[in-house]
C-alpha cells in the first residue's frame, strides 16, 4: 500500500471536516487540499490530495496545467488520491474529476499560488520639497527587493518628526513605491521606517534619519520666454520660492545640453541674460533649475525655444567649376548651399558677378535663387568670376574663380583604400607653388548632374569620401592648383564592386565589303557592378576558329569571305562578364572596289554617250562645258572670203544683193555694193549687171554699206562709209529691220565688227572703164584682216 504523506494536523483537519459533514447529513462529493496550503513558497515540495465519492464504475482522475492534462497520481484508498510535486515554480490549478465510461464530471478544483515572502526594504531616499515659506512635503521612495509574484504587499511607513510621537501611514502599492508627508518648516529632523507584509511573511527596514536642511529642494522654476538678438538671449522665469542659485542650459539639438550658471541670484530678479556668445540664426532650446544655499537641485523646468537673429554670412561660398573642353570659354559653375553657422541666416539668393582685371570693371552677370546651386557663364582670359550669398542682413565675402590653365600632369603616387560606402585617398608628389587641392567625384556619365568636390589646403594630402553607393562606378579627380594660375589633374575610376558584370553585351554588326563595324549598347548601371575597364570581341570564322580581340576598337577589317559569328563581353576589376548573344553575319566573296564603284560609273558614261547622239542634248552639253573647252582661235585664211579673194587676185567681182540682205547662221557677214542711182532708190531690185558692161555706172560714186547684227534688236546700228560727197539713206522699214536682225548669226558678231573697222580705214577709190584692180584689194592682206580672238572667251 502506498505511503500517505500526510501531516497530522492537516490530516486531522480533513477528517474532522468530513465527520462534520457526515453528522449534518451532507455527503461531500469532493474535497481538495495540500500539505502546505494554497499559497506556497516557490522551489519547495508540494503534495495535492483529492477526496471524492465516485460511482462504482467510475474512475477518479487529477488534472493540472494549461490546457489541463491528466496527472500521474497515486491512490491512498478508494476515495482519496494524491499528486506529488518536487519543485513548484509557478501558479498551478488542480481539479478532481470522475471518469465514467468516457463521460467526465468535474467535482472540485483549486488555484495554488507560488511566490516568495517580502524582502527588507532598502535605499530609503527622502526629499523635502519647499512648497511655500511656511510648509513643505517630505517625499520618500525605497526599493522593495525581489519580486514576490504574489498579491501586492501591504506597506506601512512610520514617520517620526523630531521628538514627536511616531506617525504611521499605510500606502497604496505603487511602482516604484513612494509616500508623501506634510511637514512644517519648523521641523528639523525626521526618521522614516518601512514595513512590508504578504501571505508568506513580512519584513521591516531600519530607520532612515534625515536633517531637513540637507534634503530641502525648491520647486522647479517656470521659464516664461526668451528674447534673443543675434548673439545673446534674455531668459524670463518665475519661481514660487526665491532661491540663491539658478542654472540655465541651452541646446541646439535635443539631448546635447550646455550650461551657464548664475550664483547669488537677487531675490527680486526675474530675468537672466546669457553670458555665452550664441550663433546667429540658430534655434536654441532653454531649460532651468534652482537650488537653495543648502540642499538639493530642483527638477528641470519646462523647455522653451527661440531663434537668434540673422547676421550677414561670414564665409564665402564653397565654389568649383567644370568645362566641356579646355578650349571652351563657357564653364559650369557650382557652389554648395550655405547653411548653419556659415549662412548666419536664410539665404535669399546668390549673386554671380564678373570682374575684368585689366579695366577694373565689375558687373552683375546673374541673380540666382537660393534653390539653385549651379549656372553656366562665359569666362574669358583676364576675367574673374565672384559668387556671393545674400541674406536679409547683407552679403558674404566673394568666392573667386579664375579659369585655370591645364598643364601636363605631374607624377602622383595615389593610394586608395576603400570600404563599402567610403574611400580614403592619399597622394604624394605635388610640385612647389601648390596653393590648394580640389578632389572631385561623380558617378560615371553624370558629371554635370552629380558633381561633388572637397577643397583642401595646399599642405593637405588626404581626402575621405563618404556616401558612395555600392557597386557603382565613380570617377575621382585630384586637381592641384598652383599660384601661377595653372592646374594639373589626375583622374581615375573607383568602385566598391565585389563581382564581375552580370550579363554580356548585345552587339549589332554592320558589314561593308570585307569590313565589319561593331556597335553595342552599354550595360545598365545595375548590371555593371563597377567600372567597365575593357571590352572583348570574340570573332569566330567559317572555319570554326575563334579569335579574341581585347581592345576598345570596334572596326574589324580585312575579314575573309564566309559566315562569321560574333559576341562580346565586358570586364571590370573583378573579372569578365558572361558571353553576350552570339550574332552571325556574312562576308560575300569577290566584293571589290571596282564592283562597287566601277560598274555604276561605266553605266553613267554609257548613258551620256547615248544621249550625245541627240543634237539638242549635244548643244546643251557644249554650252554647259563651254568654259572648260580650250581657247582655239580661228585662222582667217580659212574663211570663204579669203579663199575667193586669193582665187580672183587682180580681178574685181563685186556682188550685188538686195540692200536688206542679212547674214544667216551658215554665212559670213555680207557686204552689199550699190553702184547705180536706181539701185540706190530701189533697194528691192534683182542683182545688178556686171560693172564691165556699164562703164557709166562705174564712174558714179560708190557707197559701201556694212551691216552688223546686234544681240539687242532695238539698238541695231548701220555703219556707212562714203566714198563721195553724195550719200543715200536706207529707207527700209523697222519691221524689215527686225526680220533681218532675227536671221543674223549671233556666233560671228565679233568677226563682223572687226571686219567693219578694217574697212573704215580704207581710202576712197573710183572704178574706170577698164578692168582695174581696186586699191582696197591691193592693200587687203591676211595679216590686216586677221581676227584677234585672245579675249573671245575672257568672260566665260
Amino acid at each position: 500500500m502506498a505511503e500517505i504523506p500526510l501531516k497530522w494536523p492537516l490530516g486531522c483537519a480533513v477528517w474532522l471536516t468530513l465527520l462534520v459533514q457526515f453528522c449534518t447529513g451532507k455527503t461531500p462529493t469532493c474535497l481538495i487540499w495540500t500539505n502546505q496550503g494554497f499559497t506556497v513558497r516557490r522551489d519547495t515540495k508540494l503534495v495535492v490530495y483529492c477526496t471524492f465519492n465516485c460511482e462504482q464504475e467510475c474512475k477518479p482522475l487529477m488534472y493540472s496545467g494549461h490546457p489541463p492534462a491528466v496527472q500521474l497520481h497515486m491512490q491512498v484508498n478508494s476515495t482519496t488520491t494524491f499528486f506529488r510535486m518536487d519543485n513548484i515554480t509557478e501558479h498551478r490549478t488542480f481539479s478532481c474529476v470522475c471518469d465514467c465510461s468516457g463521460k467526465q464530471q468535474q467535482l472540485c478544483g483549486k488555484d495554488i499560488k507560488a511566490g516568495y515572502p517580502p524582502e527588507m526594504p532598502q535605499n530609503i531616499l527622502c526629499k523635502y520639497l519647499v512648497v511655500s515659506n511656511q510648509t513643505g512635503e517630505v517625499r520618500c521612495s525605497w526599493e522593495r527587493g525581489r519580486e514576490t509574484h504574489l498579491k501586492a504587499p501591504t506597506e506601512l511607513v512610520t514617520l517620526v518628526k523630531d521628538s514627536s510621537p511616531p506617525f504611521q501611514k499605510s500606502i497604496r502599492p505603487t511602482n516604484p513605491p513612494s509616500v508623501k508627508f506634510s511637514v512644517s518648516n519648523r521641523v528639523h529632523f525626521i526618521s522614516v521606517q518601512v514595513r512590508i507584509h504578504n501571505a508568506l511573511g513580512s519584513a521591516e527596514s531600519p530607520p532612515a534619519n534625515y536633517t531637513l536642511r540637507d534634503i530641502k529642494i525648491p520647486t522647479a522654476p517656470v521659464i516664461e520666454g526668451a528674447q534673443c538678438s543675434s548673439r545673446r538671449c534674455n531668459i524670463s522665469y518665475w519661481q514660487r520660492v526665491k532661491t540663491e542659485h539658478l542654472e540655465v542650459q541651452y541646446a541646439t539639438e535635443p539631448g546635447r545640453w550646455a550650461r551657464f550658471s548664475i550664483s547669488n541670484v537677487p531675490i527680486a530678479s526675474d530675468q537672466l541674460q546669457s553670458n555665452t556668445n550664441l550663433e546667429p540664426f540658430q534655434l536654441y532650446h532653454f531649460r532651468a533649475r534652482a537650488k537653495f544655499s543648502t540642499g538639493l537641485w530642483s527638477n528641470w523646468s519646462n523647455v522653451i525655444s527661440n531663434w537668434t537673429e540673422e547676421e550677414a554670412p561670414a564665409k564665402a561660398p564653397d565654389v568649383w567649376y567644370t568645362r566641356s573642353s579646355p578650349e571652351s570659354n563657357s564653364i559650369r559653375l557650382y557652389w554648395k548651399p550655405m547653411t548653419g553657422a556659415n549662412a548666419r541666416g536664410k539665404i535669399i539668393r546668390y549673386l554671380v558677378t564678373v570682374h575684368f582685371s585689366n579695366s577694373g570693371w565689375l558687373f552683375l552677370a546673374k541673380n540666382i535663387s537660393a534653390n539653385t546651386t549651379s549656372t553656366s557663364i562665359a569666362l574669358y582670359p583676364g576675367c574673374q568670376v565672384m559668387v556671393r550669398a545674400l541674406n536679409s542682413r547683407g552679403t558674404s565675402p566673394p568666392a573667386r574663380i579664375s579659369a585655370y590653365r591645364v598643364k601636363a600632369s605631374v607624377l602622383l603616387d595615389i593610394q586608395v583604400k576603400g570600404g563599402n560606402h567610403s574611400v580614403n585617398i592619399t597622394w604624394k608628389g605635388t610640385a612647389l607653388g601648390t596653393v590648394a587641392h580640389v578632389v572631385e567625384w561623380y558617378r560615371e556619365g553624370l558629371k554635370l548632374q552629380e558633381l561633388h568636390w572637397l577643397r583642401l589646403a595646399g599642405e593637405e594630402r588626404q581626402a575621405v569620401i563618404t556616401g558612395l553607393n555600392a557597386s557603382e562606378c565613380y570617377k575621382i579627380a585630384v586637381n592641384i592648383l598652383y599660384s601661377d594660375g595653372t592646374m594639373t589633374t589626375r583622374i581615375f575610376g573607383y568602385s566598391t564592386s565585389q563581382s564581375a558584370p552580370q550579363v554580356g553585351l548585345t552587339v549589332q554588326p554592320e558589314v561593308d565589303g570585307n569590313k565589319v563595324t561593331v556597335t553595342w549598347e552599354e550595360l545598365d548601371r545595375a548590371q555593371r557592378d563597377g567600372c567597365i575597364t575593357n571590352y572583348t570581341i570574340y570573332l569566330e570564322g567559317s572555319n570554326g576558329d575563334a579569335q579574341q580581340c581585347t581592345k576598345r576598337a570596334f572596326v574589324l577589317e580585312d575579314q575573309p569571305p564566309g559566315v562569321h559569328s560574333l559576341w562580346m563581353t565586358a570586364w571590370n576589376s573583378k573579372g569578365e562578364s558572361p558571353p553576350g548573344q552570339k550574332v552571325k553575319f556574312l562576308i560575300r566573296e569577290g566584293t571589290s572596289f571596282f564592283l562597287l564603284v566601277g560598274y555604276p560609273l561605266l553605266a553613267v558614261v554609257f548613258l551620256l554617250l547615248c544621249m550625245c547622239h541627240i543634237t539638242a542634248v549635244r548643244k546643251r552639253l557644249l554650252l554647259l562645258f563651254h568654259c572648260f573647252m580650250p581657247q582655239v582661235v580661228p585662222d582667217p585664211a580659212n574663211s570663204k572670203w579669203a579663199k575667193e579673194c586669193s582665187q580672183d587676185k587682180g580681178k574685181m567681182k563685186p556682188q550685188f544683193q538686195q540692200s536688206e540682205a542679212v547674214a544667216t547662221e551658215e554665212e559670213e557677214p555680207i557686204i552689199s555694193i550699190i553702184t547705180s542711182p536706181e539701185e540706190l532708190s530701189n533697194q528691192h531690185t534683182e542683182e545688178a549687171g556686171s560693172p564691165s558692161n556699164n562703164p557709166s555706172i562705174l564712174r558714179k560714186t560708190l557707197t559701201i554699206y556694212i551691216k552688223s547684227d546686234s544681240r539687242d534688236l532695238d539698238s541695231s546700228e548701220q555703219t556707212q562709209i562714203s566714198l563721195d560727197s553724195n550719200s543715200t539713206t536706207d529707207d527700209r522699214t523697222p519691221d524689215r529691220h527686225q526680220a533681218e536682225e532675227k536671221e543674223g548669226v549671233v556666233e560671228e558678231e565679233n568677226e563682223e565688227e572687226e571686219f567693219a573697222e578694217t574697212l573704215n580705214s580704207l581710202p576712197e577709190w573710183t572704178l574706170g572703164t577698164n578692168p582695174v584692180e581696186p586699191q582696197i584689194f591691193k592693200k587687203l592682206t591676211l595679216d590686216s584682216v586677221r581676227i584677234d580672238c585672245s579675249n573671245l572667251f575672257e568672260n566665260c
